[in-house]
């Protein structure tokens, strides 16, 4: 099965079609998402070929992931969640925030190479997490704990950003005008 995310991010969009010679069916097909959630829900990893840049530089057109149940009662930061928008479209981002309203536990995540973070999305629309990548010959294991770190460090680093870019502008040129007299 192949994952097609779709993302604001994204550079260009290809349709991505059924390939008969091939075996690779897009995940936007009529029922493929419905199949890998319940799969997941049944405890069964489930391997999925990726296409999009949003996720760049970690995932690549053409990279395979296994796709995990959710371990533990909630999804942890920095863990690649796979869901669906509030358009439907399939994602694979990266938590990088909880947050609770009205009692329901809420998620932001973010593509890597994305700008912005995404809408938030109810916990219980999470249907599983990247537990491995597969790309080029190597295997990456997601749970291992330097890539645990690099996970928490580039978390950091989105929200850091973030909050750079949301400094009001009159304390921005203030800061600008101190460094540059320093």
């Amino acid at each position: 099965i192949q994952l097609a995310p779709f993302s604001a991010c994204d550079y260009e969009r290809q349709p991505v079609s059924m390939n008969k010679t091939s075996s690779v069916i897009s995940i936007r097909e009529q029922g493929a998402f419905e199949l890998i959630r319940s799969l997941l829900h049944q405890g069964i990893s489930v391997r999925v070929r990726v296409s999009g840049r949003s996720m760049q530089p970690l995932l690549k057109d053409g990279d395979t992931v296994e796709l995990a149940p959710l371990e533990g009662p909630h999804p942890r930061i920095g863990d690649i969640l796979f869901f669906r928008d509030q358009y439907g479209n399939p994602l694979l981002h990266r938590l990088v925030r909880r947050s609770y309203r009205d009692k329901v536990r809420y998620l932001q995540s973010k593509g890597d190479a994305c700008g912005g973070f995404d809408n938030l999305v109810p916990e219980k629309h999470i249907v599983g997490y990247v537990r491995r990548i597969t790309g080029k010959g190597q295997t990456v294991d997601l749970q291992a704990a330097m890539m645990r770190f690099a996970a928490y460090y580039i978390v950091g680093r989105s929200l850091l950003r973030h909050s750079l870019y949301s400094i009001p502008l009159p304390l921005k040129k203030r800061i600008s005008a101190e460094k540059s007299s320093a």
